[in-house]
């Protein structure tokens, strides 16, 4: 539940017909799994092991450390017979996108779904924390968002920098052109065109 909707005006009850589209459902690896993942993360960035640089794509990534394609399936089937639309499973095993109303999620997942006013702009959030079935509880970490709260720039621009004494200001443009690399990109890939040649 965020905070927002908590501390924002209560406008009453999201109209049960309201489409919600693409939730996520996140999933969660055992402990094992995160002990193993952990440790591959370690050899992947250590020159001694095999495992170096050993890359893998989402659907090795989700084999080797997402839940089972039985859990999976288990989930996905629990949320299509709730009347929920299941899209997809991403290939890590560890989102399912789904889709369905504001009453049906809030139904689901015991919870209500309101419009709230919060920071002077209109918002929809779930006004308590969502349940789900203690059978799940061991593969599903929770709901990404029941909400329409989206994240907000940390950064402040500013238009006024001033270094003092010998420093200067450097941001990416300088650099290509105090290094003029758009012209040694150039000389860089002609040569390597010539010695493939």
């Amino acid at each position: 539940t965020r905070p927002e909707g908590l501390s924002g005006k209560d406008l009453g009850r999201l109209a049960d017909e309201f489409q919600l589209d693409h939730l996520m459902l996140q999933l969660r690896r055992t402990p094992q799994q995160e002990q193993a993942l952990e440790e591959f993360i370690k050899d992947l960035h250590d020159p001694a092991s095999p495992q170096f640089h050993r890359w893998l794509s989402a659907a090795e990534f989700g084999k080797a450390f997402g839940p089972s394609q039985g859990q999976v399936a288990q989930v996905s089937a629990w949320l299509a017979s709730m009347g929920l639309q299941v899209h997809q499973v991403y290939p890590s095993r560890m989102l399912i996108d789904f889709s369905g109303s504001a009453g049906q999620v809030g139904q689901v997942f015991h919870t209500e779904i309101h419009n709230v006013r919060a920071n002077g702009r209109m918002h929809f959030a779930n006004v308590s924390d969502p349940q789900i079935p203690a059978a799940l509880a061991s593969t599903v970490a929770g709901i990404v968002s029941l909400n329409d709260f989206t994240p907000h720039r940390m950064l402040a621009a500013h238009s006024d920098y001033t270094a003092g004494g010998d420093s200067y200001p450097v941001v990416p443009a300088d650099l290509w052109t105090i290094y003029n690399l758009i012209r040694n990109l150039r000389r860089v890939t002609l040569a390597r065109a010539r010695r493939l040649r």
